[in-house]
């Protein structure tokens, strides 16, 4: 359930207790203006999806989550529900992996090597010879900052391959599935809704799936948008994760995913940062069943409507609340 429901009021006005020692110490809006604008904006997100799942006949299914990078979010909708997590759980495993490297980024990553050359090592072993060729020349000598930004935005490689490996890679490195679910979930304690399974394009099949809630990934991506002046770990995982430098919106920090097969998923997540001001976002629609017909293009295509009208919200309450002449 979103938060347009009796609790309204309370939540907007626990939001509005930080945003007004802000707004009166920054001749911003005053309180009541504020409490419109959020309210509105809230008011058309929740129409917006509300028109997705009825138009979908409840074929597919949204979670949301919408707020600033500390405290309460703006608005929710399902965001406990369990989902595939696809390539949006990259950012987590980013973060653990730069832990482990912060001090040797732009280093070669010494287990690089070992790991792709090796016949038994599970980051690569159930590729086929072809997309194991791929893996093995795409990524060798990469520093650990290359391989990050490859598993992240497919930089310095060209094939799905080397993307998914260089993520599986990292993965191994820190010990497999189980052992990264659990580091991940002793740094942030509201991430217990995620979880690391299986190896990227291993068979889903034969394979439990990795999971996440918009709940569990808003928590990582709120930690990280949160000002970096004195945190080297958090500055070094923003920079890799950057996509775009918008100069009205300000710069976009993005991580997303796709999974094609059943249960299908389009997952889009990050924040837009404007002065260190920062709205964080985290938009999923599923096609939970293995039976039935969804087009992927269609809810791919639904999904990053609904994704640019949450961010534009977003955006907008974010520059009400913090930014606001």
């Amino acid at each position: 359930m979103s938060l347009l429901n009796t609790s309204r009021a309370a939540h907007i006005r626990t939001i509005l207790i930080a945003a007004f020692i802000v707004a009166a110490s920054s001749c911003q809006p005053p309180q009541e203006t504020l409490e419109d604008i959020i309210e509105s904006e809230v008011r058309a997100i929740e129409r917006a999806v509300a028109d997705m799942e009825s138009g979908n006949a409840g074929s597919v299914e949204y979670s949301v989550w919408l707020g600033p990078p500390d405290g309460d979010a703006w608005y929710r909708h399902d965001a406990s529900s369990v989902r595939p997590a696809a390539s949006a759980i990259k950012s987590a495993i980013l973060i653990e992996f730069f832990s482990e490297q912060i001090e040797s980024l732009d280093q070669p990553f010494a287990a690089l090597s070992d790991i792709i050359d090796s016949q038994e090592s599970v980051a690569i072993r159930h590729f086929d010879a072809e997309q194991q060729a791929a893996a093995r020349a795409e990524l060798r000598d990469l520093t650990a900052r290359q391989l990050a930004e490859a598993m992240i935005h497919k930089e310095h490689i060209e094939s799905n391959a080397a993307y998914n490996a260089a993520a599986n890679v990292i993965i191994e490195y820190l010990g497999g599935p189980m052992a990264l679910t659990e580091r991940i979930r002793q740094r942030f304690v509201h991430a217990d809704g995620l979880q690391i399974a299986r190896y990227m394009l291993a068979d889903r099949q034969e394979n439990a799936d990795n999971l996440l809630t918009a709940d569990s990934l808003a928590s990582i991506l709120q930690y990280l948008a949160v000002g970096t002046a004195n945190d080297k770990l958090r500055a070094a995982v923003r920079n890799v994760l950057l996509l775009e430098t918008d100069a009205t919106r300000g710069d976009h920090y993005y991580k997303g995913g796709t999974l094609t097969s059943a249960p299908q998923v389009r997952i889009e997540a990050g924040w837009w940062d404007d002065r260190g001001a920062a709205c964080v976002y985290v938009v999923i629609a599923t096609h939970p069943v293995a039976t039935g017909e969804v087009d992927f293009d269609v809810l791919r295509s639904n999904l990053g409507d609904l994704s640019r009208q949450i961010q534009d919200a977003g955006i907008r309450i974010r520059d009400a609340i913090y930014l606001a002449d």
